[in-house]
């Protein structure tokens, strides 16, 4: 069987391509490559906006709300860069959010103002500290 040099280029640079493939991989484990671990303050911003999103849908549908989370473990909880959360910026902002949050559990509270109100505060914070998951809490306030 002969081969044509065209033929015998493309399988060259196939077997090329194959083994520098191998190589990189090999490479990728050597360095010891690990998975980003996600910090209780990622956590728990991911529980609050699930929980504010099933709230939203509670106070759309006119349901009494009691005893509304407020999340103060804002305060505490470990972040990916904690040199961000231990200024007085962060901790302010989180102050300002526990208490809008609180205010949700007052009686004679427009709910749904308040709702906005807290979000409001979500976002100023997120402008300032941390920005990428404004996007997603823009979809909480309540039109």
């Amino acid at each position: 069987m002969k081969f044509t040099k065209q033929q015998i280029f493309t399988l060259l640079a196939f077997i090329i391509i194959v083994l520098s493939n191998c190589n990189n991989q090999s490479e990728h484990k050597s360095k010891g490559y690990t998975m980003a671990v996600d910090s209780e303050l990622t956590l728990l911003m991911r529980d609050m906006y699930n929980y504010y999103d099933t709230l939203k849908a509670d106070i759309l549908k006119g349901d009494v709300l009691k005893d509304i989370k407020t999340f103060q473990d804002i305060h505490t909880a470990a972040a990916t860069s904690p040199e961000k959360i231990s200024n007085e910026l962060y901790q302010g902002l989180a102050s300002i959010y526990v208490n809008s949050a609180k205010r949700l559990n007052r009686p004679n509270v427009n709910k749904r103002d308040a709702f906005n109100l807290m979000i409001d505060n979500c976002m100023n914070c997120h402008q300032q500290m941390c920005p990428g998951p404004m996007v997603k809490i823009k979809k909480l306030y309540l039109e």
